[in-house]
């Protein structure tokens, strides 16, 4: 069964969730500060049965977090609290009037507070991977458990990720390093360390918001407050067991059954997934169909997944940032080989509200689906995507800005399409002669592939600096200073390294897609009004006069530096 992705609004928040199967629902809630992509064994185990939704808990994930104003209890008993009210809105926003609850970890915790606050709304409450400590013993056991992850100019945040993630599998706690904590396991591979590492990235400095507080909700005392049907699963495999058996100990009630499973994951899933079938699935209702995504009449940008399928290009999911709110035509946002929608919003914030915009994440950039094998990443095929997804909004034509590789794109779908393409503003132009390709196709893309010390993220956050510096970002001598100011802001710059260690290594097929396209062909035949800009003072700049000399029809602008004047500059040519 395949996975799909979603998002649902509550009260002007967005919560993003997978969702499998059909039937009786099953919510499941994954350890912070991972998201519901840890969930999706379960999740695929039950969907014969069930409709196993992964929910990603508000601040992780895909999820918006909590609103600013949100008090949070100081009191150890009451951490998650804040976390009870969206669990049951969101039930609400997908017309769940009751669901089996299983969690993880945190979501274990999450659970049995939800399950307390709103036994009604609770068929079932399952908890893994809980056990019982004292107040005093959770002091200490996280003593150096959370670190400072603020991004820092020399990206070394990075590698303190890294290092809680790696040593999850040599330690428990995993900040001890002594022998006494050393676990007895496998350790992960560097792909595996790095996904994992991609949700500490995705929480940020604000990871332990619901992480911390977890800790101290695991006691006998709370738990044994369910009146509703519960399971507590005591696994063989779990590395501090003992905390498992504490919690048995200490009594708890006939409502409560314990779930014993073998050491192995296939064990521990099995146990939950039969007591579901046994105990919830019979009379149980099924979910209803999953609800719109977006607000079509808020004017904001809104996150969706939009599904494409059609004769040229496979099945899947492509991220958008939307809105939908507005007149004329729709304003299509496509962004660089290495980005995602998320590096569109200067471009966009202007026409929010104004008029549609859609911003899309081409297939394995971003949060998309990896829907390309690196082999078949082409400008024409990102273009056959982006139509997929305008014919699933059912937008016939748009104006279009894209970012470097972007504009390309937007030309092809133009080529691709006549008549679905209206305007053009090309924001960087990717033009070379042979040399200067052959020379970036040797140089620009090194490889980020996850390596066993974490070196690749080292390589990605000092190659993005330097983009920002020099052109290309290699030539680090005077000749390729670029002469304005640099965004290398740590937070900015962290943003940008996030989304190049999304697509990973298969940046070098995208990057080699743009600079081996057919540039000066492509723009001389282009016959859609067209707009090249680029700031003074980078490496880019002076293409802008190669682009008008290959097609004399073009438009060309300096990109003003004040981004609030860009609505203006490209609504000449969007009149046009």
């Amino acid at each position: 069964m395949t996975i799909t992705r979603h998002f649902v609004d509550i009260g002007g928040r967005q919560v993003h969730y997978r969702r499998v199967g059909s039937g009786p629902p099953v919510i499941l809630l994954h350890p912070s500060p991972q998201s519901g992509a840890f969930s999706v064994p379960m999740a695929l185990r039950l969907a014969k049965h069930f409709t196993a939704i992964c929910m990603d808990t508000p601040g992780y994930g895909l999820s918006d977090p909590l609103p600013p104003e949100t008090v949070y209890p100081t009191h150890p008993d009451h951490g998650l609290d804040p976390y009870v009210e969206p669990l049951r809105r969101f039930m609400d926003a997908l017309g769940l009037e009751t669901a089996a609850i299983y969690g993880n970890a945190t979501g274990a915790e999450l659970a049995h507070i939800f399950a307390y606050a709103h036994p009604e709304r609770t068929a079932v409450c399952m908890i893994d991977s809980a056990g019982d400590r004292s107040d005093a013993e959770n002091d200490e056991l996280i003593d150096g458990y959370f670190p400072d992850v603020t991004p820092r100019r020399d990206g070394g945040h990075l590698l303190t990720h890294w290092d809680m993630v790696r040593s999850l599998s040599l330690f428990a706690p995993w900040q001890k390093s002594d022998g006494a904590h050393r676990l007895d396991i496998d350790m992960p591979s560097p792909a595996a360390i790095h996904e994992k590492m991609l949700d500490y990235l995705r929480a940020g400095p604000d990871y332990p918001r619901a992480y911390r507080p977890a800790f101290y909700t695991a006691k006998n005392r709370l738990i044994r407050r369910l009146t509703v049907p519960a399971t507590l699963t005591r696994w063989e495999g779990k590395p501090n067991l003992p905390e498992v058996d504490a919690l048995i100990a200490k009594g708890l009630p006939e409502n409560i059954t314990i779930l014993h499973a073998g050491p192995t994951m296939d064990a521990r899933l099995a146990a939950s997934e039969q007591y579901l079938i046994e105990r919830y699935l019979p009379g149980a209702k099924a979910a209803p169909p999953a609800p719109e995504q977006i607000d079509r009449a808020a004017p904001r940008l809104q996150k969706m997944f939009i599904d494409v399928s059609d004769k040229d290009v496979p099945g899947g999911q492509l991220l958008a940032h939307v809105c939908l709110a507005g007149h004329g035509t729709p304003i299509l946002g496509l962004h660089d080989p290495a980005g995602s929608s998320r590096r569109l919003t200067a471009f966009l914030n202007g026409y929010v509200g104004k008029r549609p915009v859609i911003a899309l994440d081409l297939p394995n950039s971003g949060e998309s689906d990896k829907l390309l094998v690196p082999a078949e990443i082409t400008i024409e095929a990102y273009a056959q995507h982006v139509a997929a997804a305008l014919d699933a909004l059912q937008i016939p034509a748009v104006d279009a800005i894209g970012r470097y590789s972007g504009g390309q794109v937007a030309m092809e779908l133009a080529r691709l399409r006549p008549g679905a393409v209206k305007h053009i503003v090309h924001a960087g132009i990717m033009l070379f002669n042979d040399a200067e390709r052959a020379e970036l196709l040797a140089n620009y893309t090194p490889s980020i592939a996850p390596r066993w010390d974490g070196g690749h993220l080292v390589t990605a956050w000092a190659a993005l600096r330097d983009m920002s510096l020099f052109w290309p970002w290699y030539n680090r001598t005077r000749s390729g200073v670029m002469r304005r100011d640099p965004a290398i802001d740590a937070v900015s710059l962290d943003a940008r390294v996030q989304d190049l260690l999304k697509i990973g290594d298969t940046y070098r097929n995208a990057y080699a897609a743009s600079f081996t396209y057919p540039m000066a062909e492509r723009l001389k035949a282009c016959d859609v009004p067209t707009l090249a800009v680029e700031f003074a003072g980078t490496g880019a700049h002076a293409r802008l006069a190669f682009a008008k000399a290959a097609a004399p029809q073009i438009r060309t602008a300096d990109l003003p530096e004040d981004a609030r004047a860009w609505p203006a500059l490209f609504g000449e040519l969007f009149a046009s």
